[in-house]
């Protein structure tokens, strides 16, 4: 059963990585873009359970801790899709919620163990675990707030979309790197993605903004469905 889940993790890690840039490239809503997005999206959602039994059976933190971050901001991307009106308070689910407070505990239980790390000395260790438990934490209680609060934005789906799909992406590299590029010093393949992934994610949002301000058309910029 192990082989199988590990065997099955890495192919759809792969695949995950592999996808993730055939739908940035193409256009955005077609049906390619929608095709190598769902595949994506199902691939982590395979990679997350899998993930946590591997994690838990030979307790490896560091996976369990990625596959629940990564997965949860794929999660908020995908179902951003579905909630197009949470501008005027809809779309929201119970498994919206339960979800939001499964991984906020999570973030909040490795940014604990993150700092008990430092305390014993393990310093780098600590630091990952911490920042990663604290930028998790952050992305529940946005989200959180989202919901109890509704965004004014009319267009704050696609935002949400773009980022947090984005986002789940560079996590997904962030694996991969932590286990292929060891040739990195050992904080650079953690940190490396976001350092370049995060200002692209920033630009990339900051540019459908400025078009969608600027009154240019929804339909315009994406192919509507």
């Amino acid at each position: 059963m192990i082989k199988i889940l590990t065997y099955s993790h890495i192919f759809a890690g792969v695949i995950s990585l592999v996808v993730a840039p055939l739908a940035m490239v193409v256009h955005k809503g077609g049906t390619a873009h929608r095709l190598w997005g769902k595949v994506f999206f199902w691939c982590m959602t395979w990679i997350c359970f899998s993930a946590i039994i591997l994690s838990t059976l030979k307790w490896i933190p560091f996976l369990l801790l990625i596959a629940v971050f990564s997965y949860y901001s794929v999660f908020i991307g995908y179902r951003s899709l579905y909630r197009k009106q949470l501008h005027q308070g809809m779309g929201v689910t119970w498994y919206d919620w339960m979800a939001g407070v499964v991984a906020g505990i999570f973030n909040i239980g490795f940014f604990v163990w993150g700092m008990y790390l430092v305390v014993k000395g393990h310093t780098s260790l600590g630091l990952l675990a911490s920042g990663f438990g604290f930028g998790g934490m952050l992305v529940v209680w946005s989200e959180l707030q989202r919901y109890i609060k509704p965004p004014p934005g009319k267009f704050d789906w696609l935002y949400s979309h773009m980022g947090n799909m984005l986002g789940g992406f560079i996590a997904s590299v962030t694996a991969f790197s932590t286990q292929v590029m060891t040739f990195l010093p050992g904080m650079m393949q953690w940190i490396w993605p976001s350092l370049v992934g995060v200002p692209l994610i920033i630009f990339w949002i900051r540019t459908y903004r400025k078009k969608l301000e600027k009154g240019n058309r929804l339909a315009g910029l994406l192919e509507i469905r």
